[in-house]
């Protein structure tokens, strides 16, 4: 009979044939039982270490028992995770937040603060060759597997092989929803365990329908798009159901890299991931050769001019402008509200005139850019230059308009409340009115206008232009006596100068500060002149005493009424009721002495330039509104020589509010008098 060996290392070699390796092993494991080495406590294996080499051993040498025994540690990995998962909510992933409905003055929809801008789609909504582009974009096998593809994991590793960088991702759709509903976060191997659990309880829990749903509500398409239906309208101006077949493989093809891969951040990228989705269509056999020669030939134009740009800029800034305004007021609340979903907010907001003075704007700041006739570009005049706008119902002080940034998509910054600037001379109706409620001066005073060595202010400079503390204007005239209403209506600085130093900067303080200015007015002589630095949409609603007969109009907000999702109207916390900051008298003098009959009608307003030409203003008011207007830079640069707010600023305003109708039937138009 043939012995069998048992050395160890013919085991280890492969030196037994495969039926004799398990005697071997046994019998090498009852030597070791009976080993003399057992007497010594110390020398003895401990048991999981045994188990360990025998373990080894077997995957080692028996490849049978090897691909079981991978096998039996894979499940058991696998059911750790998928027990783990259960204490997952599965209902979060059809919870989507949909926020409140968010309208304008006339009922108009603005967005939905509180939900990302996402515009919900049903699967009707779908159209099949998006499912197509979809699917052979990122899960080719989405209809036969269980949540997670190790087919499809294998083969994206493989084409990223070949292409020595990331050109397909291993999970699934149904992944990706999991990752995103759950926010799976850890380690590569833990997260991807975690997400492969979270997938599969999906697929047990819904049809792949409505996976796609849930999917294509929820991810994120780059340039601010959440879902498939804000994408589509952002993109392509349209409802899913109306796209077409490039314009799905566009939309899909950006999904891996949402912030490069946008059409409105690199066309050429767009357009290769367009591509690369239409030829898996073609292998998947959803899109004919005669289709994909076609679809590859031509471009595929996303909506991006210029007004669609402001446009949706403006929604998405009103958006954040209401939604931050709205948690403010909902924090305040006895009972606290949890959630924004289903809450319908009314707000003050012309939508209307939002955007088409935004587009206004725009063109305004281009035009002058555009500098010489001919259309010759004024060096001085860069492409950094912004504006902002305000207008304020002077009954109920809430907002009708609010422009903060020229670009919401360039600058998100708030110039409308977040800025503070000084105002120059758009400060000196205030310094009238300290004046006339003192019951010393009258607009028919008399004030001295001569040169005023402006070191006594401490502001711009000793000689020249606005160094004197002349009019706001070239042409430097000294006029002597004149009346404080003509110094007021033509920006006469020096007089003012003489005026505030008199008055003194404590009666102005109290004044402003009763007209709802809040920003610190700086204990120096400048200050009279606008010196001090305030936000547009404060100054605008403290301009608002002269149209309110000497009160100002409540606290500036957008938001009018908030319902919940019943209809049922929610109280807001009670705002303070408005003081009186100066006589009607005093509020109609000041406002006659800003009046001017131009052609078209009497306009009543006042504008406004820094002794460095950084920023110009003008204010302007009826009986139903009062507005502000800024022009300038973040940089604090001169806008250009000799920038007035009478030639920059005032324009604009006019512009906008020639197609705002008013209880004043009198339209603006440009005077000839520089203030």
């Amino acid at each position: 009979m043939e012995e069998t060996p048992t050395d160890p290392e013919l085991v280890e070699e492969g030196a037994l044939p495969e039926e004799k390796v398990e005697p071997a092993l046994a019998a090498e494991a009852e030597a070791e039982a009976v080993s003399p080495s057992d007497s010594d406590p110390a020398k003895k294996p401990k048991a999981w270490m045994a188990v360990l080499v025998v373990f080894l051993k077997l995957i080692l040498l028996t490849p049978v028992y090897g691909v079981v025994a991978v096998a039996a540690f894979g499940a058991g990995i696998g059911w750790h995770y998928f027990e783990k998962s259960a204490a997952l909510d599965i209902s979060e992933v059809e919870r989507l937040e949909v926020g409140a409905l968010v309208r304008d003055m006339n009922g108009r929809e603005i967005g939905r603060a509180g939900s990302m801008h996402r515009r919900l789609i049903t699967r009707e909504d779908i159209p099949v060759h998006f499912v197509d582009a979809l699917v052979a974009a990122e899960d080719q096998r989405f209809f036969l597997h269980p949540g997670f593809d190790p087919v499809g994991s294998v083969r994206a590793a493989w084409a990223n092989y070949r292409a020595q960088g990331i050109r397909e991702g291993g999970s699934t759709l149904t992944q990706q929803l999991a990752r995103d509903v759950y926010q799976l976060e850890g380690k590569d191997a833990d997260r991807k365990l975690s997400e492969i659990a979270a997938a599969v309880r999906i697929e047990k829990q819904f049809s792949k329908d409505e996976i796609l749903v849930h999917y294509l509500n929820r991810i994120y398409f780059g340039s601010g798009f959440y879902g498939l239906g804000s994408a589509a309208m952002g993109y392509f101006g349209k409802e899913p159901r109306e796209l077409t077949v490039d314009e799905s493989a566009l939309i899909c093809g950006v999904i891996p890299s949402p912030s490069r891969y946008s059409p409105l951040v690199s066309e050429s990228l767009a357009m290769e991931y367009r591509d690369q989705t239409l030829r898996r269509m073609n292998e998947s056999g959803t899109l004919s050769d005669e289709e994909l020669e076609k679809f590859l030939a031509g471009a595929t134009p996303v909506v991006k001019t210029r007004e669609h740009l402001i446009e949706r800029g403006q929604l998405r800034y009103l958006i954040a402008r209401i939604e931050k305004e709205l948690r403010a007021s909902l924090d305040g609340l006895s009972v606290p509200v949890k959630s924004l979903d289903g809450l319908i907010i009314e707000t003050s907001v012309d939508l209307d005139l939002q955007l088409e003075a935004a587009k206004l704007i725009d063109r305004h700041i281009k035009d002058l850019q555009g500098g010489n006739e001919g259309g010759q570009k004024d060096p001085t005049m860069s492409d950094d230059l912004e504006g902002a706008f305000v207008m304020i119902d002077n009954g109920s002080g809430r907002i009708v308009a609010s422009i903060g940034s020229r670009d919401f998509f360039r600058s998100e910054y708030d110039r409308a409340t977040e800025m503070t600037r000084p105002p120059g001379s758009a400060f000196l109706p205030f310094i009238y009115a300290t004046a006339f409620e003192t019951g010393a001066f009258t607009p028919e005073s008399l004030v001295f206008d001569a040169p005023f060595d402006n070191r006594e202010m401490g502001v711009g400079s000793i000689g020249g232009i606005l160094g004197e503390w002349s009019t706001e204007n070239p042409e430097n005239r000294w006029e002597g006596h004149i009346t404080a209403s003509n110094a007021l209506r033509y920006s006469k600085n020096s007089p003012t100068a003489r005026l505030g130093l008199q008055v003194g900067l404590d009666p102005v303080r109290r004044l402003i500060r009763a007209a709802g200015i809040k920003s610190e007015v700086k204990e120096e002589p400048g200050s009279v002149l606008g010196g001090s630095e305030v936000t547009l949409t404060e100054l605008t609603h403290a301009y608002t005493v002269f149209s309110n007969s000497g009160t100002p109009s409540p606290e500036p907000a957008l938001i009018h009424e908030i319902h919940d999702a019943f209809g049922k109207p929610i109280p807001s916390p009670p705002s303070p009721h408005p003081q009186r900051a100066m006589s009607a008298k005093t509020a109609d003098s000041v406002a006659a002495c800003l009046a001017l009959d131009v052609a078209g009608g009497i306009i009543k307003g006042k504008s406004g330039t820094t002794s460095s030409f950084t920023d110009v203003w003008y204010f302007g008011f009826n009986g139903e509104y009062t507005w502000g207007t800024w022009l300038g830079r973040d940089s604090y640069k001169p806008i250009k020589t000799l920038a007035y707010g009478s030639e920059l600023a005032r324009p604009l305003a006019e512009k906008i509010m020639a197609g705002k109708k008013s209880n004043d039937a009198a339209v603006p138009v440009a005077a000839s008098e520089k203030q």
